[in-house]
């Protein structure tokens, strides 16, 4: 099984290490509106903007 968030995309849940991972991170994210797509997600305090943003910024791909 897979899953998705808005931090660092898609996790593996076959293993434990990332389940345990992915729950931490879960645990420590609030939701917060994209300063890239504007959307409302769950990201860690120290980001502003979603996994989808950055993979598009990492491309040289543009937000808007």
């Amino acid at each position: 099984m897979t899953l998705i968030d808005s931090n660092y995309g898609h996790y593996d849940m076959t293993e434990h290490d990332v389940r345990d991972f992915y729950r931490e991170v879960q645990s420590r994210s609030e939701w917060k509106t994209c300063d890239g797509c504007y959307r409302r997600v769950k990201l860690l305090p120290q980001y502003s903007i979603c996994d989808d943003c950055a993979t598009r910024l990492e491309h040289g791909l543009d937000l808007g």
